[in-house]
């Protein structure tokens, strides 16, 4: 199959979820405004676009137009900065970042479906592709996040890897971990990959090359040490009050506390929050029976780790946005679905929460 079509098949999946989300917003506007008020940034004039800009979109635009200081120093340069070139062009910040974000999102489906078919079926491709777009909070994949962006490049990463194209590869693993800082996975992940590739020896030449994937950070700590005169800002200023003393502890941290603020307070987010990350711990357990390509799983259990390792205070950090970018999660997802028969019932429960979050994306409620 050509790359044409598989561009024609993932279409659909694609401008379904954009429709269902215009749809939502819709909906959540002028139908239940009266019962679910909104509560909106005012950064731009049309309400679709301003329905979709919440919590860290706003830290993306204004690092964009204003530059960085040590509060805005834990997000990380390429999307600011490819909002800002953007720009240029649109002479609005916020149309930039929808536009970076959504075609991102297009090439990751791309990417995805091209990448899976050719270790599976084009059935499981297909699943794979539609289980990324309507997962409950894949709404961060159409706002102003770096989620899709971060995607893009470390799938194309892969897919240059596995076609011999390593330099391609090592600049998209550089691009990635300057987008987000599990990013910097791709290049332990790639370093198998060569490694298997090469018979299970090191070539000294495409190891060089991979190094360029975590010297990337160098350029980020440029910027930070001109802005902030500390080259560290990234992780120095997570770690006081205004950020919630955000710090590594060890895996599954933070996971008893929340779900004891459940049983104890109510409060349904903690619920949701662990409810998601032990789903996708059991996804990572199950993609070494599914998943062929050992340097995918590598990608997976390093990425999950990060965050899964990561907390706010006592509490758990954001597990059911961080997780969507672990797309060989997804692909195990799909084969147990098919396995087991349960595309179609997963396909109704994963709408209906899918839509369940985006509402509630659009009033303002915290979701990850």
């Amino acid at each position: 199959m050509t790359i044409s079509e598989d561009i024609k098949r993932v279409s659909y999946l694609y401008f379904l979820n954009k429709l269902l989300i215009i749809f939502l917003v819709f909906i959540t506007r002028d139908v239940l405004d009266p019962f679910l008020p909104a509560v909106t940034d005012n950064m731009h004039p049309h309400v679709l676009l301003d329905s979709l800009i919440h919590w860290d979109a706003g830290w993306f635009l204004r690092i964009a137009g204003q530059g960085y200081d040590f509060d805005s120093a834990p997000f990380f340069p390429m999307f600011p900065f490819l909002i800002r070139a953007l720009t240029l062009l649109t002479q609005s910040n916020v149309i930039s970042g929808f536009l970076i974000s959504n075609i991102a999102l297009f090439v990751v489906c791309v990417f995805l479906y091209r990448l899976v078919k050719d270790d599976y079926k084009e059935d499981i491709a297909m699943t794979t592709v539609f289980v990324l777009l309507f997962f409950p909070t894949a709404i961060f994949f159409s706002s102003i996040y770096s989620e899709s962006l971060l995607l893009a490049f470390s799938l194309g990463a892969f897919y240059y890897a596995r076609k011999d194209k390593f330099i391609i590869a090592a600049v998209l693993g550089a691009l990635a971990t300057l987008t987000r800082n599990i990013g910097v996975v791709t290049f332990f992940a790639l370093l198998y990959y060569f490694y298997e590739a090469n018979g299970r020896k090191f070539d000294l030449k495409k190891t060089a090359t991979l190094l360029i994937i975590p010297a990337s950070l160098l350029i980020f700590m440029a910027i930070l040490w001109k802005a902030t005169g500390d080259p560290l800002a990234f992780s120095t200023s997570l770690n006081r009050e205004y950020w919630g003393f955000r710090h590594f502890a060890y895996p599954g941290a933070g996971q008893f506390t929340n779900l004891a603020k459940f049983f104890t307070g109510g409060v349904f987010y903690c619920l949701f929050e662990s409810g998601m990350a032990m789903l996708f711990l059991f996804l990572v357990i199950r993609s070494f029976k599914y998943i062929k390509d050992k340097s995918m799983l590598i990608f997976l259990v390093l990425g999950f780790l990060i965050p899964f390792s990561s907390v706010v205070g006592s509490t758990p950090l954001g597990m059911p946005r961080y997780i969507i970018v672990l797309f060989p999660g997804f692909i195990t997802l799909a084969h147990i679905l098919h396995k087991h028969r349960l595309t179609q019932v997963f396909s109704t429960i994963t709408i209906s929460v899918f839509s369940v979050i985006t509402v509630l994306f659009v009033i303002g409620r915290w979701i990850s």
